[in-house]
């Protein structure tokens, strides 16, 4: 039969046979080892006899059929037992995640409420403290008027005694000692922020304008070691002919609010004491009229700022070895040391009346309510440049005096 086909098909059939070996082999094995495995097992076992019981063979068949069906059961009852219980884990823990969601939810429920709540109180609290702080605004308002109502009366001389409000003191530290150097002359170089106790009286006769006197020989004073040529064409008779001019400049200002007991302007040159201007009236309400009226005011470009102050005694206050410089603190003194006023005013030797007489120079400082404008800054810069140069000059010129002096010395002493 194999001569019926061509040798093209007859390759292919000796090709898929060759294929299919290995299949047929693993068959041919298997095959053999069962033919093996049923001859052991008749080996093992007699034959049946002739009388071999049919019924009993089919009983024994079918409770090994009933036990395999149970086992079958058994094993299926086990996995619905297991699948169940996994079930019922499954869904105690759904019915965990669904309370858990719902706890959340109602903690967020409250949260939300809580956050409301708390926006109305602060809402409402605000509202409150947006009325308590314009019932408050309206009964300051109110005591102002009231304030200033008694102010101007005690200004006006229709009343005796001066607001309660203006009588308060202020004290830095009540429970410490009383720095002595302020109860003298109402400045300490440590401000408020010394040990002791400062007290600051609500008002009172004397007025206080710290560092109102300027002038570059006390700015300049301290100068450094390093530059001792700072000072060369400033002396202390220009700084005195600068004050003479500030005196009188100032003192009409301040005697257009009532009579003048005292009045000292310090030439000190510790930064607490420099240039202060004290003020002492003779009736309180002039006092308080000078520092409404003068507080705030701006005078040769720098604003002036007025306080109460309290001076027991002069003759305490005023360092008494300065006048016959012989003062060991020097420079460094925390007492005062005053300039002498033109023609020793407020000293006794002249009244008020006598001192109108006085020819008084020609007033070179501005009172104003503001700052001065550039041009005028610019004007007394240019004075002083000018009045710089004229001293200048008067050294040099002085120099070259001394040196012709010198010079004919020598020549006589070499005749």
């Amino acid at each position: 039969m194999i001569l019926l086909y061509d040798h093209y098909q007859f390759y292919e059939r000796i090709c898929a046979i060759m294929g299919r070996h290995k299949e047929w082999r693993k068959i041919a094995k298997r095959e053999r080892r069962r033919r093996i495995r049923i001859r052991k097992a008749k080996e093992k076992d007699p034959k049946p006899s002739d009388d071999f019981d049919l019924d009993e063979m089919l009983k024994i068949q079918a409770e090994h059929e009933k036990h395999e069906i149970d086992e079958i059961e058994r094993q299926n009852k086990i996995e619905n037992d297991k699948w169940l219980k996994a079930e019922q884990i499954a869904m105690e823990q759904w019915q965990l995640l669904q309370e858990k969601k719902e706890k959340m939810h109602q903690k967020h429920l409250e949260h939300q409420a809580k956050i409301k709540l708390e926006w109305e109180q602060e809402k409402k609290r605000k509202e409150q403290e947006a009325q308590r702080l314009k019932e408050i605004e309206e009964a300051n308002k109110k005591k102002q008027e009231q304030f200033m109502n008694k102010l101007e009366q005690f200004l006006n001389g229709d009343s005796d005694e001066p607001p309660p409000e203006l009588l308060i003191s202020h004290e830095t530290k009540p429970n410490s000692d009383l720095c002595p150097f302020f109860s003298k002359t109402a400045c300490c170089r440590f401000g408020d922020q010394c040990s002791r106790n400062h007290q600051y009286p609500g008002i009172s006769k004397v007025l206080l304008a710290s560092n109102f006197y300027a002038h570059f020989g006390l700015d300049n004073a301290n100068y450094n070691e390093y530059d001792t040529d700072v000072m060369l064409e400033y002396e202390d008779s220009d700084t005195y002919r600068e004050f003479k001019t500030f005196f009188y400049d100032i003192l009409p200002e301040f005697e257009k609010f009532g009579k003048i007991v005292q009045l000292k302007v310090c030439n000190n040159y510790e930064k607490h004491l420099r240039g202060n201007t004290y003020i002492e009236y003779a009736d309180l309400r002039n006092s308080v009229a000078a520092y409404r009226a003068l507080h705030t005011r701006w005078y040769g470009g720098k604003q002036l700022s007025l306080q109460f102050c309290q001076i027991n005694s002069w003759k305490n206050a005023i360092c008494g070895l300065q006048s016959r410089n012989q003062c060991p603190r020097g420079r460094a003194c925390n007492f005062m040391h005053v300039f002498r006023n033109p023609n020793n005013l407020f000293n006794g030797r002249f009244s008020l009346s006598e001192r109108v007489s006085l020819k008084t120079p020609q007033r070179s400082w501005r009172w104003s309510e503001s700052p001065e404008p550039e041009d005028v800054k610019e004007k007394r810069s240019q004075s002083r440049d000018r009045k710089r140069t004229r001293r200048e000059s008067r050294h040099i010129s002085r120099d070259k005096r001394s040196y012709h002096r010198s010079h004919k010395r020598r020549s006589r002493s070499r005749d």
